[in-house]
C-alpha cells in the first residue's frame, strides 16, 4: 500500500500583528514536496490579510485570506517528480523557496534508534558511513532533522 504524505507551508504572523510572513523550519529553500497530490498550504498571519502564493511548476497564483483567529488555508497540485521550482509567497513582503524539488517524501520517527546520525555516535559508528558522505554523489537527497524539544503543550 503507498502512503502520500504532502508536505504544507506553514505562514505564521510575528508577534501580533505583524504581516511578514514567516516559516517553520522543516519549510524552505531546498525542500522536497511530495509529488502527484494536491498539497496543502496553510498558515497564520495578521487577522483578514490577504496573501499570494505562486509555484513555478505551474504559475499559478493563489490568493487567500487570513481568518479572525489568524488561520488561512488552500491546496496546491504539485506534479510529477522533478525540479528544482521555487515558491513565492507574500503579503506585501516576498519569501521565495528556490531548489524546491517534486518526489518522494518518507518521514521517519517514533523510535529513539532513529535519532542516530548517518555516521553513528562516538564509540559506535556505522560501518562504511565515512566512506559513503565522502563519496557520495546523489545530490537529490534531502534530510530534514527535527530538533527536540519539551514541551507541556502541543507546539506549532
Amino acid at each position: 500500500m503507498k502512503r502520500s504524505l504532502c508536505l504544507s507551508l506553514s505562514l505564521r504572523g510575528a508577534a501580533g500583528r505583524s504581516a511578514k510572513v514567516t516559516l517553520p523550519s522543516v519549510l524552505g529553500s531546498k525542500m522536497v514536496l511530495e509529488e502527484q497530490c494536491d498539497g496543502n498550504l496553510w498558515g497564520k498571519a495578521a487577522p483578514s490579510k490577504k496573501g499570494t502564493g505562486t509555484t513555478s511548476w505551474d504559475n499559478r497564483r493563489d490568493t487567500v485570506q487570513a481568518a479572525a483567529d489568524r488561520t488561512w488555508k488552500t491546496a496546491v497540485a504539485t506534479p510529477a517528480a522533478g525540479g528544482p521550482y521555487s515558491i513565492r509567497i507574500s503579503d506585501g513582503e516576498a519569501i521565495v523557496l528556490d531548489n524546491v524539488m517534486i518526489g518522494e517524501v518518507w518521514i521517519c520517527s517514533g523510535q529513539s534508534n532513529m535519532q542516530m546520525p548517518v555516521m553513528g555516535f562516538p564509540g559506535q559508528p556505522v560501518v562504511g558511513s565515512n566512506e559513503a558522505i565522502l563519496n557520495g554523489t546523489n545530490s537529490d537527497i534531502r534530510m530534514f532533522v527535527v530538533r527536540r524539544e519539551v514541551s507541556d503543550r502541543p507546539l506549532d
